[in-house]
Parts: C-alpha cells; structure tokens; sequence
C-alpha cells in the first residue's frame, strides 16, 4: 500500500514535530464518507486547494509502508546553534573557572594582555560566565581598547543585569571611547602619528582587570607622568563654588574611586590625573551640575613601589612618584656601598632581567617601573692570567681598573730586566687580538699603562 506525507517545515526548523498531512488507507475512508453534494465537493476543492498552496513551502515524501521514514538532516549552522544553546558540560565549567582565577593572577601581576586570552578561552567554554565578561571587560579597558572593553562588559550585563561595577565600567569605558573619538577628530595626522602612549600601571582586578592606550610613550613621558593606583590617597577639590573645600579619598584595592556626589564608584587605577578628572566632572554634569569643575591631587603615593636589595645602605621597598624613573636615581637614593660593582634589574611586567655595571654612566639610564626589583652586588669572580718572565705566573684575580704594571706586580714582578709584554685578548669572536708593549716607555711615562680586562693573556718577554 502507497502512503504519501506531507510534512510542513521551515528554513532552520530542526524539530521532530512539524505538521503532517498522510493520505493511505485513512484517507481513502475518509474520502469515502464525503458526500458529492455540492457543498460537500466545494468543501473538498477547497481543502485540496489548501494543500496544493502548501506545497510550495514543504516536504513531500512518497514511500511503501514497510520501508523506514527517511531521516531528514540539518545544515551545519543549525547543528553549530544546537550546540552553543547546550548548556556546558561540568567539567567545562571547571576549567572555565580555573581560567577565570588564573586571569585575575595575570591581571593583578600586570600582565594585561595575557588576561585577556585567558578569559577569552573561559567565556568560550562558559559563554553563560558573568564574571568573566566582566573581568574580560576589566582587562581591555586596562588597554585602552575601549571597543572590545564595551562588548564585554554589555555580555556581562546581559548575564548579570544589576551588577554595579559592571554599570559603573561600561558608562566609564563609553566615555572614554566618546573622548578619544573627539581627540582625534580635532588632531592632525602627524600629531597623532607621533603622539605616545603606554602601558597602564593599573594592576587593580576585582572580578577582572587593564590599559594599551593606542600609541606608546616613549620614556621621557613615563617620566613625567603618574597613573593612579590601588591605595593611593587622593584630594578633591569640587570647584564650582569659592569655598569649596578639598576632601581625601583612597583608591580601593580594586582600583575603584569613591566620592559621596558620583552616582556610582568610577574606575580610577590606571588614569592620569587629568583623565580622573575628566571622569568625575562627566559624572557630575550628568547629574545637573553643569558648572562643575574637578581638580585631583595626589596627597599620599602608595600604590607604585619598587624594591631595591643587595650592597646598598638602605635597602627596601621604595615609593616612586613616576611611572618610570631613571636607575641612577634609584641607585643614588639607596647609597650602594664600595663593593658594590654591578645591578640586576628585573622587570616585573615582562619578567626580563637587565645587568648592567655601576662604571658605566650611560646604562644607567634605564628606566625602572613599579614593582621592578633591582639588586646590586659585587661582580662575580673573574681572573687574568700572566706568565713569562715573573716570580708568580698563573691565574689571577680580577679587579676592575686594574692596569697592566698592576697586573705584573700582582705576579710578583719581574725575574730580570724585561722590554716588552704581551697582552693577548679575546675580540668577542673566539680569536685572540695581541697587543704589544714596552715597558720602558710604560715606566717613563712615555705610554699610557693600559687597563687589563677579565680574560686577559698577559706574557712578559726579553
């Protein structure tokens, strides 16, 4: 026996219980009981007419009884939208937050970019993961990257709808993409090619974390410029009326700034200033007062440190005022002592590690930044060697500025009257580089003495 079915789908329908028209043995007794009247054949026509018009928007399928209906597929868009509508597995959402903790380590360590792909890969495995859109969020306004920082945070509201901070971010992040927009448009090309920026100091991370501005400034900017951090006092002066008096507000840990006038706290770890003020004044005037004017302070530093260890008189923890400062300033503060010859600084944001000698001034003008760590020590051990005509031949230890006739009475002097010594020394290639010298012309000061190096062959000869 024939039967045929007609089965009434849409484009994207993937449900097992569409519409269903058959026609078989059912049918045909159906049929059989409709009168010919009039009335009843006109009811017939009309019905048949209806399916007829269906038909071009169905599936028809004409089949024995006894094979099994065919199966129908789905496209690969539709399977990929079934699975992200499937609620993550347990074990999904356990790696989802461990990611999660593990960004919020990146991100109070400073290490912003690296955030971000970390709560990138939680909120794929979790795509229902409120706070990670918002520590997403968090992180790319810490870099300045404003666009992605609204996507986030709106996620995030559209998961956890009353939160906050979450409000308090997104109108912050809005803003700032309002203000760059109108900087730019009122900046020539050249001066935006060569405008700076860098990165944020900002280490705060309450459920997320930081800023890239746009372009990077170049080190003689971080030097004159100070990015609010997390403890940091500050003073606020609210200016639209001549007594206005200034009051004393902490950043908290989470990098946020409080004020009894704001309608809500304002993220303000990683601002200059200026950008704090500009912040807290756009808040204001929302809230009807058009004539207000702010002016932020800094009363107490605290939030950018750095420390300093090792052959110094004062080591510690130091506050810099600075987003970077020059190292011989961080040097001459600690007061090195005499054997002090050498300094290790290691960079906190990179985790990069810089050697530099004491005895030479242009190095030591790298710049340090907060939480950087800087060491000095004594230079580890190294030797010179002579031999020939001396009392003492043999590996000798190494000082810095020790000189050629130096190094001669460190050997115990000369076994007979000697002319000429020769100094041999590594070209930096593995070849060695001899260098001649007369030792009469040394003693009557006719030569300069020259300086011995580590590494130095020093042969004393007739």
């Amino acid at each position: 026996m024939f039967t045929a079915c007609i089965f009434a789908t849409s484009q994207y329908s993937t449900f097992p219980f569409a519409p269903k028209f058959c026609w078989g043995n059912a049918g045909e007794e159906a049929a059989a009981k409709i009168k010919t009247g009039p009335s009843k054949r006109h009811l017939l026509t009309s019905t048949l007419s209806v399916l007829l018009l269906l038909s071009s928007s169905v599936l028809v399928f004409g089949q024995t009884e006894s094979p099994a209906r065919p199966r129908r597929t789905q496209s690969t868009s539709s399977l990929q939208e079934e699975d992200d509508s499937k609620p993550p597995s347990p074990e999904a959402k356990a790696e989802a937050k461990r990611l999660y903790k593990a960004g919020v380590k990146y991100g109070l360590a400073g290490l912003y970019r690296q955030a971000v792909a970390t709560f990138e890969q939680a909120v794929k495995l979790d795509p229902a993961y409120a706070d990670a859109y918002f520590s997403l969020g968090h992180a790319y306004s810490d870099l300045r990257q404003w666009e992605q920082a609204i996507e986030s945070l709106e996620r995030g509201l559209t998961l956890k709808p009353k939160d906050k901070d979450g409000i308090g971010r997104l109108a912050f992040a809005r803003s700032m993409l309002e203000r760059k927009a109108g900087s730019q448009g009122n900046s020539s090309p050249s001066t935006n090619d060569n405008r700076g920026q860098a990165e944020g100091s900002h280490t705060s991370f309450s459920a997320g974390g930081l800023p890239a501005k746009a372009n990077i400034l170049n080190d003689l900017d971080l030097t004159r410029i100070y990015r609010v951090g997390p403890g940091d006092v500050l003073e606020v002066r609210l200016t639209s009326s001549a007594s206005a008096q200034p009051t004393l507000h902490a950043v908290t840990p989470a990098g946020l700034f409080q004020h009894p006038q704001l309608s809500a706290p304002l993220p303000g770890a990683g601002l200059t200033l200026e950008e704090l003020s500009a912040s807290i004044e756009d808040d204001l005037k929302r809230r009807s007062y058009p004539n207000i004017n702010v002016v932020v302070t800094v009363n107490e530093y605290v939030s950018h440190t750095i420390l300093v260890s090792g052959l110094v008189k004062e080591p510690g923890v130091k506050i810099i005022k600075r987003e970077a400062i020059p190292l011989y300033v961080v040097v001459a503060d600690a007061q090195p002592l005499p054997e002090a010859e050498n300094v290790t600084v290691l960079r906190h944001d990179s985790n990069e590690s810089y050697e530099i000698d004491l005895a030479k001034p242009s190095e030591m003008n790298l710049l340090v930044r907060p939480r950087d760590v800087v060491t000095l020590r004594a230079n580890p051990a190294q030797f010179f060697y002579v031999g020939g005509e001396v009392k003492s031949p043999g590996e000798k230890s190494f000082r810095r500025g020790l000189t050629l006739t130096q190094a001669i009475i460190a050997a115990g002097g000369l076994t007979k009257d000697s002319k000429e010594v020769r100094l041999a020394r590594d070209n930096g290639s593995g070849y060695l580089v001899v260098h001649r010298f007369k030792l009469n012309d040394i003693n009557s000061g006719k030569a300069p003495d020259p300086t011995v190096l580590p590494g130095d062959r020093i042969t004393v000869g007739k």
